[in-house]
């Protein structure tokens, strides 16, 4: 195949960045439309993914293109428990403090990732991308502030959506490191089993460990097909091709996508500060989408393969 039509084959990093964002918009209907505790919808749903990614591992596998050596191993693994401390802690701080300020806290990951791709990876930022991300930023400030309140009983719950953030920076940078010489569906699978165990093991120690409904895994295979394999995975196959930070905005996408997607589909009406917030998100995304970086420069195959 010329390079010519390898690149005509090619997913645009933005373009499927969008897509991304808009499959993850649809997790929270569905977790809600599940209604079971989180760490059975976390371990359920990373682990149907994990094994519907199972075919493409394999091909990973006979490209020699899973981790190898202790060192990649162990990021992939640090890589996945980042991630299920992203699930977990988020979920968990929704219980002593308000949803504005864990969403505006847990939304604070492209300001961690921004210095530290810089520095860590080496990846030079145009003004276009920092303004996208400054306005993203601002938009989801302007979207939280209204409900925002001062209630030191309320510090404990901050800090996990601030830990929230934290192990989404890190499990970004980490995949922008290792994604260079892994396949995305080995890579994938991994962390997601990783968090299928850690989410299990947590459902264990709370208390909260039982054989899920029909419906809950209905639910969790509509989580892993959409939301993880159509969103996280699509999120980690461009980890190889676009700055890390891109990627990060791109999370921030989410919840005016989902408070558009509640409307059409629940009729609930978002307040003006969700609407002005969600159109400034939209637009810092946009602008930081439309950089020259974030198309692609060489030739690849499919997003599952590579």
């Amino acid at each position: 195949m010329s390079a010519a039509v390898a690149r005509s084959r090619t997913p645009s990093p933005g373009w499927a960045l969008v897509a991304a964002t808009v499959a993850v918009s649809f997790s929270a209907i569905v977790i809600k439309t599940a209604g079971d505790d989180a760490a059975t919808i976390v371990w359920l749903r990373m682990g149907m993914a994990a094994v519907l990614l199972a075919p493409w591992v394999v091909r990973d596998a006979a490209r020699g293109a899973l981790p190898q050596g202790l060192t990649q191993i162990g990021l992939v693994l640090v890589s996945g428990v980042f991630l299920a401390g992203h699930f977990l802690l988020w979920t968990a701080s929704l219980k002593y403090t308000s949803i504005a300020a864990s969403v505006l806290l847990v939304s604070l990951h492209p300001l961690i990732v921004t210095p530290l791709g810089k520095r860590l990876l080496g990846e030079g930022l145009s003004r276009r991308m920092l303004a996208g991300g400054g306005l993203a930023v601002i938009g989801t400030l302007v979207t939280c502030a209204g409900d925002l309140r001062v209630d030191s009983s309320a510090f404990g719950g901050d800090l996990l959506a601030l830990a929230g953030g934290l192990c989404l920076a890190g499990y970004l940078l980490i995949g922008r490191t290792v994604r260079a010489n892994l396949g995305v569906a080995g890579y994938s699978a991994m962390v997601y089993t990783v968090v299928c165990i850690i989410a299990a093991l947590t459902a264990v120690a709370g208390g909260v460990a039982h054989f899920p409904s029909p419906r809950v895994a209905l639910a969790c295979l509509g989580l892993a097909v959409v939301c993880t394999i159509g969103g996280h995975t699509v999120y980690n196959w461009a980890l190889r091709h676009v700055p890390v930070l891109l990627v990060s905005i791109s999370f921030l996408g989410e919840p005016p996508l989902t408070a558009l997607l509640a409307l059409l589909i629940l009729a609930s009406v978002p307040s003006f500060a969700t609407v002005l917030g969600g159109v400034l998100i939209l637009a810092g995304l946009a602008l930081a989408l439309i950089e020259p970086g974030s198309r692609p420069g060489r030739p690849a195959d499919l997003a599952i393969a590579q």
